[in-house]
């Protein structure tokens, strides 16, 4: 039950935020001002109604410091198009192609360029970022930070003040909570004993949330006695990552557990203890998932992942950045925390529910497809087809020399107020439907 609170509270607030849009732009005939101009290549026709008049031309930029080749990604880009299709709206998601914080910075430089009506970025290394912020802030462009964010007493410096609220979960406490839980676990699989060779694999060494993780998993082990967790660094190449874990393995036999930070660490774990023949007798833990991830769980190899819920970071940050845009409303409580939770087998079929209800963006990029190709996207939410809403809804996966760029075009040349009441009523109403029988 209290899982689904924060949800339930995060609904609630994202009826009311668009009902207050779709009533605004009933009683209001001019347009909201900006908190900076864009120039839009998009012509709007004198018939469109005010939501769509209103809508089209907005563009926000989200900068973050993972490429679609990450399976976590996939959900984050998946939500923002969610959120660009049911408001109308451009997002354009750029990442570097492999973790690189110079690349990251070089990609902030040029958005803030481009003049977007909104930044949302993610903050791996906030030493880095900072003077990117400090710039935004000066120019009058909004910045939400997602996913990643250095917490006050291990960057006090940041510049909280300057930016609208962070969408995400709080790295360092996912460490704390998925320590207390192996522990535990530990200890009621193993007649009381408390793991004390615990290795984890970290395929960003230097990402900032990543080592929040970490600082956190060692924290609750040393409160219990036990040593630090050893960490080896492995990277996003599934071959080699395979090989440096498999080799660990095997020159460590007395590994009790292991734990990785992400799905691109998660899957060559998975693999290596299949190959090793090691699977089911090393426990294994994980952040975040995907597909491999849901299947080792049901089989039993990863004993449980810490959830930060990707696809609400994706699709909050864009509709919180929107209304700050659109009426100059900023959320009250700074955190919107999207997790941790703890997938296990007991809940995992909910999480395969939820993940039969996302859109066809995932197929899309993992068969690779037109590199350069556009596609049409009608999306279905549970039993609710939302074909009116998002048929007119593209999508623009580039590859180009060292960084990723997906373009989200959810901006329409015909709509109806009407239409969009009923159509985002339904869809909210699935979605309770849904939780409820969970409760």
């Amino acid at each position: 039950m209290n899982k689904y609170i924060p949800i339930i509270i995060a609904l609630v607030i994202i009826v009311g935020a668009l009902a207050g849009v779709l009533i605004y732009t009933h009683i209001t005939t001019t347009t909201p001002t900006p908190v900076t101009s864009t120039t839009s290549n998009s012509t709007i026709s004198s018939t469109l109604p005010p939501a769509a008049a209103a809508n089209s031309g907005i563009t926000i930029y989200m900068v973050t410091h993972g490429a679609p080749t990450d399976p976590f990604w996939i959900p984050v880009i998946e939500g923002a198009e969610y959120a660009a299709a049911l408001l109308g709206i451009k997002v354009i998601y750029e990442a570097p192609s492999t973790f690189s914080i110079s690349a990251m910075t070089q990609l902030l430089s040029s958005a803030l360029a481009a003049k977007p009506d909104g930044l949302i970025i993610s903050v791996p290394a906030p030493s880095a970022e900072i003077p990117y912020i400090n710039q935004a802030y000066q120019e009058g462009i909004p910045v939400l930070v997602v996913n990643a964010i250095p917490t006050s007493s291990s960057y006090p410096s940041f510049p909280y003040n300057e930016t609208i609220a962070y969408v995400g979960q709080d790295d360092y406490e996912a460490g704390v909570g998925l320590a207390h839980y192996i522990i535990t676990w530990y200890e009621q699989t193993h007649n009381g004993q408390k793991p004390t060779n615990i290795v984890i694999f970290n395929h960003e060494p230097g990402q900032f949330s990543l080592t929040e993780r970490i600082a956190g998993i060692d924290y609750v082990l040393n409160q219990n006695g036990l040593p630090n967790a050893t960490v080896v660094p492995t990277n996003l190449n599934f071959a080699q990552s395979e090989s440096i874990i498999s080799s660990y393995l095997t020159d460590h036999p007395n590994t009790q557990v292991i734990i990785t930070l992400g799905p691109a660490g998660t899957d060559p774990a998975v693999a290596a203890l299949n190959q090793t023949g090691l699977a089911h007798k090393i426990a294994l833990f994980s952040f975040d998932y995907d597909n491999t991830t849901i299947n080792a769980i049901k089989a039993g190899i990863d004993d449980g992942t810490v959830d930060q819920q990707p696809m609400e970071q994706g699709f909050l940050s864009v509709i919180v950045m929107f209304m700050y845009i659109k009426l100059h409303l900023a959320p009250a409580i700074y955190n919107i925390s999207t997790g941790p939770f703890i997938i296990t087998p007991q809940n995992v079929q909910l999480i395969e529910e939820q993940n039969g209800e996302t859109s066809l963006l995932s197929s899309y990029l993992k068969v690779g497809g037109d590199p350069n190709g556009v596609y049409m996207n009608p999306l279905i939410l549970g039993h609710i087809n939302s074909k009116q809403l998002l048929s007119r809804v593209t999508v623009q996966f580039i590859h180009k020399k060292g960084y990723y760029e997906v373009i989200i075009n959810g901006e329409r040349n015909q709509t109806s107020l009407q239409s969009l009441e009923h159509d985002i009523t339904a869809i909210v109403q699935d979605i309770f439907r849904d939780v409820i029988r969970y409760l």
